[in-house]
This record gives C-alpha cells, sequence and structure tokens, in this order.
C-alpha cells in the first residue's frame, strides 16, 4: 500500500484476516506528538521552577492548574492546561517515563491526528471528573496516560486472536498495570484518582471509536496488503457525544462548586 510520510513498517507480529495464513505488513505511523507533548511538559515545568517552584500552590495556580473556585468564575480552560503541569519532578519524572512508554505505541498504532484527539480528550475528562467530585488543587498528565492505556486496552482486546500470544500478554499486561494504579491510587493520599478514571473511561471510549480495523486491499506497490479502514463517522460521533457528556459534567462541577454550602 502506499505510505504517508509519517508511516512506518511494524517490528511487531501483525493480525492475519480470516483464510490469510501469512503475516502480513502493518501500517504504523512514526510518532511525533508524543514527544511534543514530553518536550512541552518539561518546559512547563522548568518554567514554574524559576518562577518559584512548582510544588509552590500559586505557581501551580498561576500557570493553569485545576483550581476549583477559578474554573467555577468562568476559567474552564484550566481543564486543559492542568494536564501540562506537574508538581515536583518525581512527578514530572513518573508521568514523562508513562508517556514514553505507552505514548509511542499507541501513535504507531492508531495515528497522529487520532492519537492528539485522544490523549487531549483523555486529559480533559480526567480534569472534568476531577472537577465534580473533588475540591483539591490538582495537575498532571495522567489522566492523559490512562486514557493512553484505556486505548491500548481496547485495541488488544479487539485483536487479541490475531496477534496471538504476544497480543494476549500484552492484554494481560495492560490491565494488570490499569487494576494496580487504580488500587495505588484509592489507597494513597494526594492521589486524584477521579482524574484517573476520567481519563480511562475517555480512553476505553475513543479506543473502540478510533482503534483501526485492519481490512485486506489491493495496494498499487505490492499487491495485496493490510489497510485501516476505521469508520470516520463512528469517530465523529463518539466524539460529540463525549464532548457533551463532559459539557454537562462540567456544568454539574459549577452547580457543586456554586451551591451554598457544595454538594460535596
Amino acid at each position: 500500500m502506499a505510505y504517508t510520510p509519517d508511516q512506518e513498517q511494524q517490528p511487531y507480529p501483525s493480525p492475519t484476516p480470516p483464510g490469510m495464513p501469512q503475516r502480513m505488513p502493518l501500517p504504523l505511523h512514526r510518532p511525533l506528538w508524543t514527544y511534543v507533548f514530553l518536550a512541552i511538559n518539561v518546559l512547563v515545568w522548568l518554567a514554574m521552577t524559576a518562577a518559584g517552584g512548582s510544588e509552590n500552590p500559586q505557581v501551580l495556580i498561576a500557570f493553569g492548574a485545576k483550581f476549583h473556585p477559578f474554573i467555577a468564575a468562568g476559567e474552564y480552560w484550566r481543564l486543559v492546561t492542568a494536564n501540562f503541569l506537574h508538581i515536583g519532578f518525581i512527578h514530572l519524572g513518573f508521568n514523562s517515563y508513562a508517556l514514553f512508554l505507552f505514548g509511542p505505541q499507541v501513535e504507531r498504532f492508531f495515528g497522529r491526528t487520532r492519537f492528539f484527539v485522544l490523549y487531549m480528550l483523555a486529559g480533559v475528562g480526567g480534569s472534568v471528573l476531577s472537577y465534580v467530585g473533588s475540591r483539591a488543587l490538582s495537575a498532571g498528565a495522567s489522566g492523559a496516560i490512562f486514557g493512553l492505556v484505556g486505548a491500548m486496552t481496547v485495541f488488544f482486546a479487539i485483536y487479541r486472536d490475531a496477534f496471538g500470544q504476544q497480543g494476549r500478554r500484552q492484554l494481560t499486561g495492560l490491565l494488570m498495570i490499569t487494576g494496580f494504579n487504580l488500587v495505588w491510587g484509592f489507597t494513597t493520599p494526594g492521589i486524584d484518582n477521579l482524574g484517573h478514571i476520567g481519563g480511562l473511561l475517555v480512553g476505553l471510549a475513543l479506543g473502540w471509536a478510533l482503534c483501526p480495523r485492519y481490512q485486506l486491499a489491493r495496494s498499487r506497490e505490492s499487491g495485496m496488503a493490510l489497510q485501516d479502514q476505521y469508520s470516520s463517522g463512528r469517530a465523529v460521533l463518539v466524539t460529540l457525544i463525549l464532548g457533551v457528556v463532559l459539557l454537562a459534567l462540567t456544568y454539574l462541577g459549577t452547580l457543586i462548586h456554586t451551591t451554598p454550602g457544595g454538594l460535596i
């Protein structure tokens, strides 16, 4: 098949369509946004450190952390910017490692545009659920990263048989990582687990909607080849539905935080 400049051949066993016993090259995409987001996170952390420290609440608020009084007053952009801030070097280090671990794999399978949509919406989903259920000042890319894990879980659930033993190992590993981190978040003070859950749920939904759907098709270059023929209509519909749900939850969060005495 024809490859765009951001595509590359895959190093993994590829799914084999029914009736085709041979393995065929899987079209993958060269990662870009993973490294852009990593660079943004590091640069923002350095700027926060120079401005007074990334653990300083005033610096966090000034740079756009999730701070419910300001969001309720109309600063909804914080639901986005909070995903690019990190509280201390260890927080930055853990999230950078996780993004470096999962980001390239997701971007290779899903492509640059779908990866960007997935990462951003999962991050916003984490911020929104945290806004609804928590009054704590918070920041970090964890919600977006949980979204990537959720999308990869869906991918390997769909192709668990096509990828054989490696695919089943990947699926088991992802489920174990997700379960461990959620339990750790519930049992460890100071972790915004609502942000993790929100990102994960968005990642699962978008993972299903944006997941590559490989079909055997004729290619001028190499005869028959696997091509990604996912449904763009389904992707747009699910993305719009998620957008409406997130807007409704944001409105609920604002009602919670502006009601005298609060609802939480």
